[in-house]
């Protein structure tokens, strides 16, 4: 009788090793998709947000484009614009795929068709810019990695664009984007479809405004603008580069500058859904212990899961 006691006893043993194993090998796994997904999305935001910067600041405000020669070099980064169809209010923006860009630092190649379908001017209130992604694609230098973008966007101006007020910081610009089916390829050969509805706005802050920034900067504010789900203040959703559905919204908006990088909030916070499973909150703009940071520009976002184990799990990483 002991002896079978003691088979029992080391079976249920046996079997709790092995189980215990499984839920550390799917909650590891877990952890590294879902870090994964946190990196691809921050990525993706980031250089979709860079681009309506660019080519908002890049544009003559009397016209789409305002210049007579069919192609010209560009103040911005590795960028050579095409305006042979100006007549047609149409732009092409080409990248040299050799300049390295900075924050972070990275080189863009491909092309972007940039075409005004409504509006005559695109300074004016209610204007919608269509951006049309032709193997657009954005290498990291740091590690090489890449994501390429192909498909279409709109950029629609909320409130209308005057320089001379902006800079007085008595007016802001306001933008409303909307991008479905955008599809994103990865360096390592995989996928996503990305699709996206967020409200951008950018006001100017005079130098010594802020305390701790000496300068006069550009203040970034982003929300989502849809409902998905049912879930409010969705900025995104589609399929990540694992095939799985997910949903992005936002609980507070997402606040940066040019001060410490467009690409590195300073406060916001938002939620991932994957899978209609695994809820995933990023706290934004946290010091090292993440807590909200009382410097001027923060250390990094917290990342907060609940993995297959059913224990609460969080970490911090910085920008």
């Amino acid at each position: 009788m002991k002896r079978i006691q003691l088979l029992i006893l080391m079976c249920f043993i046996g079997a709790s090793i092995i189980s215990s194993c499984k839920k550390k090998e799917e909650t590891v796994v877990l952890e590294e998709n879902l870090k994964q997904f946190n990196e691809d999305a921050n990525d993706i935001k980031s250089e979709s947000d860079n681009i309506n910067n660019d080519i908002n600041s890049s544009i003559d405000n009397t016209s789409i484009g305002g210049r007579t020669s069919a192609s010209y070099s560009s103040e911005l980064c590795g960028v050579t614009i095409d305006s042979s169809q100006i007549a047609n209010k149409i732009l092409f923006y080409n990248f040299d795929g050799i300049t390295p860009c900075f924050s972070p630092s990275r080189t863009r190649s491909g092309q972007i068709k940039v075409q005004l379908v409504n509006g005559n001017k695109w300074k004016n209130a209610g204007s919608v810019l269509k951006f049309t992604f032709i193997n657009f694609k954005v290498t990291k230098l740091s590690n090489n990695k890449s994501i390429t973008f192909n498909g279409e966007k709109t950029l629609k101006n909320v409130n209308g664009i005057n320089w001379l007020t902006f800079l007085l910081g008595t007016s802001n610009f306001t933008f409303q984007e909307r991008s479905l089916n955008l599809q994103v390829a990865f360096s390592d050969g995989t996928q996503a479809s990305w699709n996206s509805a967020r409200i951008t706005t950018w006001e100017y802050i005079q130098a010594n405004a802020t305390p701790g920034i000496p300068y006069a900067y550009v203040k970034f504010t982003s929300n989502g603008d849809t409902l998905v789900n049912n879930t409010p203040n969705t900025d995104s959703w589609g399929l990540n580069r694992n095939g799985q559905p997910f949903v992005t919204n936002y609980v507070s908006p997402w606040v940066s500058n040019s001060y410490c990088g467009f690409w590195r909030p300073t406060m916001g916070s938002l939620k991932h859904n994957v899978a209609g499973v695994y809820n995933v909150t990023l706290d934004l703009g946290v010091d090292q212990n993440g807590n909200a940071s009382s410097l001027t520009c923060a250390y990094g976002y917290k990342v907060g899961w609940t993995p297959i184990s059913g224990t609460p799990q969080s970490q911090v990483f910085s920008y």
